[in-house]
């Protein structure tokens, strides 16, 4: 018997699930320091973009491009780099 999705949006693999984003001016008040991975070979968004984007609003950034990760794939191949950069962050 074949499954059936309730919900298209999410059945369909070509569409992208998104949450609600947080305000601009909620993000420039934040007063923390904020590190930001991103993934070098994401088909879902252009991440030089994204990190030219948000180091306009967010005043403590830190990115960090994994140059030959996708977005899927960045929890399971965990580049070194990954692990060094977040024990920096969480342990000064």
């Amino acid at each position: 018997m074949p499954l059936r999705c309730a919900n298209r949006a999410l059945c369909n693999p070509s569409s992208t699930v998104t949450g609600p984003r947080p305000a601009p001016r909620a993000l420039r008040d934040l007063d923390l320091p904020v590190l930001l991975f991103l993934a070098g070979n994401s088909r879902t968004h252009d991440t030089y973009e994204v990190a030219t984007r948000v180091a306009a609003i967010l005043p403590h950034v830190e990115t960090c491009v994994l140059p030959d990760v996708s977005h899927h794939a960045l929890p399971h191949v965990a580049p070194p780099e990954l692990g060094r950069r977040l024990s920096d962050c969480l342990v000064p």
